[in-house]
């Protein structure tokens, strides 16, 4: 019997990039499965989920050459807390000077979430070839929660969040993909409060069938998934829903402590860590290049250094685990010797320099978001507890006791702190920040660079471009223009 071979296609393109570093950029195969006498038994179901976290190891999550800019670099190099280093490569500058276009986009993350809904639609297409039971609604439970995760990093990264002005919740939303159609030619839902509406359903529906342990952190388990929906909730501005479903994640997960900092950034624990993607072979992605390659002075090339005023928020004295792991300063032989601050988070992999796991979500972040929502919704001093939770394992000693419009601030600072060079969390803070009200003007007027240089004592050469207002264009990322060449139904994000 011929056997038929089914490629697991982007439902809105093919996973390409377009800019002046193509040539950077490997272009790796697209991944098959054999479909005929497939999908009938457990183990082929068990086969293909895996297939579909398999997904996040492509470019734009934890795949990142050059410019194809990943998931844990992309939002940092967009914000504030680094520095274009000129001895670098010059990677992902149209990203750090906000001069992007549909056609050097900034990174592929668009492409790719859109082939890991596939996996996961393509597996509740066939999901009725499994008996009944709980093995079947684990499997669904899993591939919506994924989809789900997929379609937020669209929704965040190339339309309005809803939080970010008072209109924002009726602006154009993103395509929401939840049938398998490898020929479909998906249109952008009506608003982005519709396609967040989805996203929330997706996960409510998978979180009672899915593990409830904390334990496997490379599968979406309740507890991964209460926070994902936490996370979403606190997008969308409903603070009573974020409490709901993050207290108990918060609750129930320990944060990493200061003896277990160090290691979980080599990928030696996974302390506090809620969901990751296990890299753990010679040829899986390497992570942490878009900061820089190597690991010494001889042989270090930084592309984007820390800034000084960023790396000053930390101190030293009492909370040293955390700033050794993070950072590192390099006095690199390719300038002179001159002293400057890299990003250290990544690279002292377990099993070689970058191969580290893809932590997509740390109970930290859950403490975080649980601490701002009640903020915003009115319960101070639970909100200070909740903070606590954080601050009694990253510091010797601190003063608290903060009251009022202080406690946010210090909520604000510990989130810039610990989740630094993450997922972005710092673009995407500014982002959603803009339209919340009763806060400093500092977290809503947008982007404002330091303008220091890219050198350790904040000297040398400074980013060319030091502002990004609240509400430009640029906080909303174009849809590449291959996806609008393949797709007549899909339309550019405003502005472009």
């Amino acid at each position: 019997m011929k056997k038929n071979i089914l490629i697991l296609s982007i439902l809105a393109s093919a996973l390409s990039f377009t800019s002046c570093s193509d040539d950077d950029i490997d272009q790796r195969p697209y991944d098959k499965i054999e479909i005929s006498d497939y999908y009938k038994t457990e183990s082929d179901f068990t086969t293909a989920i895996n297939g579909v976290y398999k997904g996040f190891a492509q470019v734009g999550y934890y795949y990142g050459p050059s410019n194809a800019s990943d998931i844990i670099s992309i939002g940092d190099i967009m914000a504030d807390n680094v520095v274009l280093n000129q001895q670098g490569r010059g990677a992902a500058q149209r990203a750090h000077t906000w001069s992007y276009n549909s056609n050097s986009v900034p990174t592929d993350i668009y492409s790719t979430s859109y082939n890991i809904i596939s996996r996961a639609n393509l597996v509740l297409a066939n999901i009725d070839n499994l008996q009944d039971g709980d093995f079947k609604n684990n499997i669904i439970a899993q591939a919506k929660a994924v989809r789900a995760l997929a379609h937020f990093e669209v929704a965040r990264t190339y339309a309005e969040i809803p939080t970010q002005a008072a209109d924002a919740s009726s602006t154009v939303g993103i395509a929401y993909a939840d049938k398998y159609d490898a020929k479909a030619e998906l249109k952008r839902d009506a608003t982005i409060g519709e396609s967040y509406d989805k996203i929330i359903a997706d996960l409510e529906a998978a979180i009672p069938y899915l593990d409830n342990s904390a334990d496997n952190t490379a599968k979406m388990n309740q507890y991964s998934a209460k926070a994902l929906l936490g996370k979403v909730y606190l997008y969308k501005g409903d603070y009573k829903k974020v409490i709901e479903y993050t207290k108990p994640v918060v609750d129930a997960v320990a944060p990493a402590t200061q003896s277990q900092i160090a290691n979980l950034w080599t990928s030696s624990n996974s302390a506090g860590v809620l969901f990751e993607i296990p890299f753990l072979n010679n040829d899986d992605p390497t992570i942490g290049t878009n900061y820089s390659q190597g690991s010494s002075d001889e042989d270090i090339i930084i592309e984007y250094s820390v800034d000084k005023a960023f790396y000053k928020l930390y101190d030293a004295n009492i909370e040293p685990e955390r700033v050794k792991a993070y950072f590192k300063v390099f006095n690199p032989d390719n300038d002179k010797n001159q002293a400057t601050i890299a990003v250290n988070k990544y690279i002292n992999g377990s099993v070689k320099l970058g191969l580290n796991n893809g932590r997509y979500l740390r109970v930290e972040e859950a403490i975080l978001n649980l601490a701002e929502a009640q903020y915003l919704s009115g319960d101070q001093g639970a909100a200070l507890i909740t903070l606590n939770k954080l601050r009694d394992v990253r510091y010797s000693t601190y003063a608290g006791r903060e009251t009022g419009t202080a406690i946010f601030d210090a909520i604000q600072l510990e989130r810039r702190k610990e989740l630094a060079f993450e997922n972005g969390d710092r673009w995407f803070t500014l982002k959603r920040l803009q339209g919340v009200t009763g806060i400093s003007s500092v977290y809503t007027n947008g982007i404002q660079r330091s303008g220091n240089g890219y050198l350790a004592d904040g000297s040398g050469i400074p980013s060319s471009v030091q502002a990004l207002k609240a509400g430009a264009k640029e906080w909303q990322l174009p849809i590449p223009q291959t996806v609008l060449n393949k797709n007549k139904n899909m339309t550019q994000t405003p502005g472009y």
